[in-house]
């Protein structure tokens, strides 16, 4: 039988809403994703692993995404998700139609 992971220090409701917003994601559910990261970021307003998810389904479903602080989050543990998000953006700007 696997092993459980310790998520030392994590209360075990934040570690359930990290991986049902993380399940809402890998299965391409953008909206539903978006709106339980931001009713979480009310209760854990400084998780970084749930910022930047709730970052990254607000670029799928064309929601604004503040680049200064999501840049400001950058470490060299977070930086391929902080580039991921920043290329969305940046991908949904190119491609938005004109007005």
């Amino acid at each position: 039988m696997r092993k459980k992971r310790q998520h030392e220090g994590m209360q075990a409701e934040l570690v359930a809403a990290l991986g049902l917003v993380w399940g809402l994601l890998n299965a391409y559910q953008y909206e539903e994703a978006y709106a339980l990261s931001r009713g979480c970021l009310l209760l854990w307003p400084d998780d970084e692993k749930l910022r930047l998810m709730h970052d990254f389904a607000a670029t799928e479903v064309l929601e604004p995404v503040d680049q200064q602080r999501l840049r400001r989050m950058r470490t060299p543990h977070n930086a391929a998700w902080v580039d991921l998000v920043l290329r969305r953006l940046q991908y949904a700007q190119d491609n938005r139609a004109p007005a």
